[in-house]
């Protein structure tokens, strides 16, 4: 009788499905780890990591009345640099002075519509932009906000705000010169 082999024969098979696995495996943790970096890479608004994009631009704070007298007159002008027109009525606006959040009232950019809803802290919306149903781009704006609400050297901040979900869809902020 000749020398007796052992069986081996699962030995082969083992490493091809450890292999296998170990493939899979891989593949699967890069899948797991490409969809959590995919929330840091992502544009979307969603992401709550990435700051809103500046859309409504602060170009401007005006601190004279029309006279030209230095009276603190807080006339902000704003100006769309985004790619596309906003439907006025579909966006409101809030006011922070060094990232305090102002009690200001601004609860549509339509000036038409600002007249007769309740607002407090800013005494009209006027300009290009807000006058019609839409904000087109590289049209500009004016918040008349209370005069003596901000002074050189603050910080400002305007929040345009998208009624039907809340979001903030463009932030723009300045310091006062």
């Amino acid at each position: 009788m000749g020398p007796v082999l052992a069986d081996n024969s699962d030995s082969g098979q083992s490493s091809v499905i450890d292999e296998i696995l170990l493939v899979a495996l891989t593949v699967l943790l890069c899948a797991i780890l490409a969809a959590l970096c995919m929330v840091f890479l992502s544009p979307s608004s969603e992401n709550p990591y990435l700051p809103p994009p500046e859309i409504l631009k602060i170009i401007s704070v005006d601190h004279n009345n029309e006279n030209g007298e230095r009276t603190f007159a807080s006339k902000v002008t704003l100006q769309n640099i985004g790619p596309k027109a906003l439907q006025n009525s579909d966006y409101r606006a809030e006011i922070y002075i060094n990232d305090k959040k102002q009690k200001i009232v601004i609860d549509t950019l339509k000036a038409d519509d600002f007249i007769p809803t309740k607002h407090y802290g800013v005494s009209k919306i006027y300009g290009i932009g807000p006058l019609g149903y839409t904000w087109e781009p590289g049209k500009k704006g004016v918040f008349d906000l209370k005069d003596k609400m901000i002074h050189p050297g603050d910080l400002l901040r305007i929040d345009i705000i998208y009624k039907e979900d809340g979001s903030v869809y463009s932030r723009s902020e300045i310091l006062v010169p």
